[in-house]
């Protein structure tokens, strides 16, 4: 039986109607001056986000994944290792290994979901290169600071994989500020978003000279001067608009999204089969996703597919199977399943219900209804005398 009506996104750009008006002049002016690519709109934003995020340099790219090969090309990974937290986006991996280098995978924190800082100290050899902190959900990793004095003292470089955490914070000190390079991805069920398009941060004027070359196929000072293997990293003028207006939104829809959030946990106070983590009270948290967790009792995928199918809630959760069990990696790597039991028990119990920044307070309520509909007919309540 359908319970469905009009679905309700798991994600959703937002572009109020005065920002599309104002988008489309700016397109225009793009289209007009025929300056689609590496043209004043990018380094704006490039300037804009660089202020926003509080370092001296961002170097806007085609993704988050461009910028990560560009910092470990900087690093030089080449026949050395990363650590990399196993509840990650694949093409992490990928990165590491395009650039030559061998991924390590560590577990994860099951209360926070970020990095198990302890386990990734111990997987650190002669070798390591560096390290990779992704802040999952968009909460800033609670410990990047033991994290940071981990990879200072045993001269380790640190990334930040920040493409869920545009706008969070801990301390006061932005995503992307944290250590020696930040990377955000500008995918449209991001926080902001370009189309496609990513954005790399950093205090090292190296770094950002090396992005530059690199993205536009390692060109050099003079326009017909290649003095690098390089890429087609580049992001279009078109897509630094879009950039530019949603930079300009940020704040106000992080603020949004932690009010989606109140409105959960208000609403699922008593559900004592359904936890929602709070964040540490030095972080601002982006919300990104909320990384619910369901009682161990109950099919968690039974319980997703249900939600999406039946109720029309899109859902999900991150990242499952965790990188170590994808296909891709099984035979290169050679883990199996029980190598990171934190991270393949707690993936298993996520349900991620929707928090974007065009969702009210009905929708809210609606997705609630369903949840307690799913779980009532998962695990019917006992009978009262």
């Amino acid at each position: 039986m359908s319970h469905q009506t009009e679905r309700i996104a798991a994600a959703r750009p937002r572009f109020l109607e005065e920002d599309i008006a104002e988008i489309s002049r700016d397109v225009e002016a793009v289209l007009r001056s025929g300056r689609l690519v590496l043209g004043p709109r990018t380094t704006e934003l490039e300037r804009r986000f660089a202020d926003y995020v509080g370092v001296e340099h961002a170097v806007a790219v085609s993704s988050c994944t461009a910028a990560i090969q560009i910092s470990l090309r900087f690093i030089g990974v080449r026949g050395r290792e990363v650590i990399v937290p196993t509840n990650n986006f694949p093409g992490i991996l990928s990165a590491v290994l395009y650039e030559g280098g061998t991924p390590v995978l560590a577990d994860m924190d099951p209360t926070t979901f970020g990095p198990d800082v302890e386990d990734i100290a111990s997987r650190v050899t002669p070798n390591t290169a560096g390290v990779i902190v992704t802040h999952i959900g968009g909460l800033v990793c609670p410990e990047i600071g033991q994290l940071r004095s981990v990879c200072q003292a045993k001269g380790l470089f640190l990334l930040e994989d920040a493409s869920h955490a545009h706008g969070a914070s801990i301390d006061g000190q932005n995503a992307g500020s944290l250590a020696d390079a930040g990377c955000f991805s500008f995918y449209p069920t991001k926080i902001m978003t370009t189309g496609t398009g990513g954005m790399l941060t950093t205090q090292h004027a190296e770094l950002a000279e090396l992005a530059r070359s690199l993205r536009h196929h390692g060109q050099g000072g003079r326009r017909n001067e290649f003095v690098r293997l390089g890429n087609d990293w580049c992001l279009g003028e078109i897509q630094a608009v879009l950039g530019l207006h949603q930079l300009k939104r940020v704040d106000e829809n992080v603020e949004h999204r932690n009010r989606v959030v109140d409105w959960y946990r208000e609403s699922l106070a008593d559900a004592d089969w359904l936890t929602i983590p709070s964040p540490p009270p030095n972080a601002r948290h982006a919300y990104y996703k909320l990384l619910a967790v369901l009682d161990e009792k109950i099919d968690a995928n039974r319980f997703r597919r249900i939600l999406d199918e039946e109720y029309g809630i899109e859902n999900g959760n991150l990242y499952l199977p965790p990188c170590h069990l994808q296909p891709v990696f099984l035979e290169s790597l050679g883990h199996e399943k029980g190598a990171f039991p934190r991270a393949e028990r707690m993936l298993e119990r996520q349900v991620c219900p929707p928090v974007h920044s065009s969702l009210g307070r009905d929708d809210v309520n609606r997705v609630v209804e369903a949840l307690r509909a799913v779980k009532s007919r998962l695990s019917p309540e006992p009978a009262r005398d």
